[in-house]
């Protein structure tokens, strides 16, 4: 390996380093499942904010809480490495305060259920319209918000059809929308209307095309409709390889095995955050996938440069107050 560590220089003069760590019962797989949500029937596109998991598609959406006793051992197993001993430090999810939310208002119509991915923050659900837009609705009211929209301008291959649409899938990071279709193509943008392509996926995960996306740490997650299989994008050189890689190519491909209703579940749409877990949407059901050797490269998610700022101005704030205090 060229680095036992990966490093992230954000800011000048802020680094962070990740440190990888493991649960303290033996890893029987690259990543678990730790649980499944049966909700509304209409488990599809999945998106996270907080400890909060979205799903739905088109107009209808629906959320949910999750919780766990103790956030020290989300990622214990279900099972020991034998799958069949129950896992005591296992943690039971405690799923609360259901709600729906019905999108109304928009100019143009979103991309139905399963083909219409969602990304959401503090104030707003952004989902992919017909006309590759995105369109933000307050996450109250479920009001359309022009405001906080972005009206396509360039860049996508355009769609008639909803299947197949360069929004199928969306996300959020490092400065950059992105987004992606089931042909495997994935596209960035800044602003969310001008549009750059980046990469098309390598189709090695034995399914039948790709049906999840999602930016974290620096990197884009990639996840097949009908195999239990994760992809890890990087652009530039890996750190654990020898050779020098340039351009977006895959660092890592993941696999894990169903534990919990039933097998061969479909992904409908990915989010990650909640727990610290990927969540995915079969059509009948959500479910939390995370964990063992994925883990050392989703947990300690890096912060968005925004709350990097709001951080530093803050610690900044709090050593000119002490030394107010120390003049006086």
């Amino acid at each position: 390996m060229k680095n036992k560590h990966s490093k992230f220089r954000l800011l000048p003069g802020i680094t962070l380093v990740c440190v990888t760590s493991f649960p303290s019962s033996v890893l029987a797989n690259n990543f678990y499942e730790f649980s499944v949500y049966e909700g509304s029937g209409s488990e599809y596109d999945v998106a996270s904010y907080g400890n909060t998991i979205y799903y739905g598609g088109g107009t209808s959406v629906y959320s949910i809480d999750v919780a766990v006793a103790d956030m020290s051992k989300k990622d214990e197993p279900r099972y020991l490495a034998d799958g069949i001993t129950a896992n005591p430090n296992y943690q039971t999810r405690l799923f609360s305060n259901s709600q729906s939310y019905n999108l109304s208002g928009a100019p143009s119509r979103l991309r139905a259920a399963s083909v219409g991915e969602m990304w959401v923050d503090a104030n707003y659900i952004y989902t992919g319209a017909s006309n590759e837009s995105i369109y933000a609705f307050n996450k109250t009211t479920g009001s359309y918000v022009s405001s906080a929209s972005k009206i396509y301008s360039s860049g996508l291959p355009y769609a008639s059809a909803d299947w197949g649409s360069p929004l199928s899938f969306l996300s959020y990071g490092g400065g950059k929308w992105w987004a992606g279709g089931e042909n495997q193509s994935v596209y960035s943008s800044i602003d969310g209307s001008n549009w750059n392509f980046e990469f098309n996926s390598i189709p090695t995960l034995g399914g039948s095309h790709l049906d999840g996306l999602e930016w974290v740490n620096g990197n884009i997650w990639l996840s097949d409709m009908t195999s239990n299989y994760m992809m890890r994008w990087g652009f530039g050189d890996n750190p654990e390889t020898l050779a020098t890689e340039t351009g977006w190519t895959q660092w890592n491909i993941f696999d894990y095995t169903e534990e919990l209703g039933g097998a061969a579940k479909a992904v409908e749409g990915m989010g990650f955050g909640a727990l610290g877990h990927f969540w995915a949407g079969s059509g009948s059901a959500i479910y939390e996938v995370g964990g063992g050797d994925i883990g050392q490269y989703t947990d300690n998610t890096i912060p968005e440069p925004a709350t990097l700022l709001l951080l530093g101005s803050g610690l900044l704030g709090m050593v000119a107050i002490r030394r107010r205090k120390f003049k006086h």
